[in-house]
């Protein structure tokens, strides 16, 4: 039959071509980009920055109730025409937040960019910019 040495290298055989298959199957995402809409790949993401307690003040596409600030997010990634959300600071008697989808961003309209004491305004990052939880 099968000498010893064959035994022992057909597993290994079996368990590298799997290896092989997951990472091909695997999208590589770049965290160094600030945001990326690429449907023919199947990925999308945005790195925000959240400036707290100040809000954009723009019409917004879509407003949305979510429950946590990485729905927020991703509801802007996964809109086209959106390039920053404001979120309320705070949840509201079912634990829901205001999520606010904005066309433009607080580099386009900084003179719209406000103090305000119930939003948080999430924007997409850019070079050095702090990120809060």
């Amino acid at each position: 039959m099968f000498s010893l040495i064959t035994r022992a290298v057909i597993p290994f055989l079996v368990f590298a071509t799997s290896l092989v298959y997951q990472a091909a199957s695997e999208a590589f995402i770049d965290g160094s980009k600030a945001l990326s809409r690429d449907a023919g790949k199947g990925v999308a993401y945005a790195n925000f920055a959240t400036h707290k307690f100040r809000y954009l003040n723009l019409a917004p596409l879509v407003s949305a109730l979510v429950t946590e600030l990485r729905e927020c997010g991703k509801l802007c990634v996964d809109h086209t025409s959106c390039f920053s959300t404001n979120l309320a600071a705070f949840r509201d008697q079912e634990g829901k937040m205001m999520c606010e989808l904005l066309p433009s961003d607080k580099y386009n309209n900084s003179n719209k960019f406000i103090d305000n004491a119930t939003f948080h305004h999430l924007s997409i990052k850019v070079r050095n910019e702090c990120i809060y939880s």
